[in-house]
């Protein structure tokens, strides 16, 4: 079988986005007033009606889990926790390979943001949330469509014990480890809006060179035999 590489990020962005900071405590000073899908809603449901039945176990969050390779390792390598992988996408969840799940297993069609949103509301955290290889929107004006840069960073670490982001840019990851940097030392003398709504710290904030013994994701395959370099952001949050 041919195999192409995939071709390096490229982006006329060279460093940390100059707006990184006031985007971070813009979003941290506004609720999302945005409707919450139908559909949405009812994956969530599901997702809670699952813990229920297996006796609300340790969950593990596998957001934009694509095909679902991931959420099947997750799951494999932790029995004893639920694994809960989401995808906005229903065709790359209806990959064969998910015809057959482990029974701690499940793969759900949801947008990340609105299912981030109703975890918190819900106040469901989860011990591990995994953001391998999200879509790393290079141009410099597309800031909040990254997850550090969206409304909704502030719900994904609310409802995480652990974080761990997978790149293999190495500009994503410097940006997201700055945004959990920036949260660890906000002062909220200074910002007393702030306070209301950052109810946890950041903590343990790791960033490091990857080297995965094992590819868990299609992209991550991709990567490796390209001979991309691959970064890791690791955090604890209480």
């Amino acid at each position: 079988m041919s195999f192409t590489p995939a071709r390096p990020i490229t982006s006329p962005q060279t460093g940390i986005h100059k707006n990184l900071e006031k985007t971070v405590i813009k979003n941290f000073s506004n609720v999302s007033q945005k409707p919450i899908a139908e559909h949405n809603q009812a994956a969530f449901h599901q997702a809670r009606e699952r813990w229920q039945q297996l006796g609300q176990p340790s969950t593990i969050l596998d957001s934009a889990c694509g095909t679902g390779e991931s959420s099947h390792y997750l799951a494999n390598t932790h029995p004893d926790h639920l694994v809960i992988g989401i995808d906005q996408s229903i065709k790359r969840l209806e990959n064969s390979n998910n015809r057959q799940l482990p029974d701690n297993c499940l793969l759900l069609r949801a947008e990340c943001t609105d299912f981030w949103r109703l975890a918190e509301q819900a106040q469901w955290r989860f011990v591990k949330h995994t953001l391998f290889y999200p879509n790393p929107y290079p141009k410099p004006k597309h800031l909040q469509r990254r997850w550090h840069g969206d409304a909704a960073w502030i719900n994904l670490l609310a409802i995480s014990d652990t974080i761990e982001l997978r790149t293999n840019w190495k500009l994503y990851a410097d940006e997201f480890h700055h945004a959990l940097c920036i949260i660890q030392t906000l002062n909220l003398s200074d910002n007393p809006n702030l306070s209301k709504v950052l109810s946890f710290c950041v903590e343990n904030i790791q960033h490091t060179q990857y080297q995965p013994t094992q590819a868990v994701t299609a992209f991550e395959r991709k990567y490796q035999l390209s001979e991309h370099l691959l970064w890791q952001v690791k955090a604890t949050i209480k």
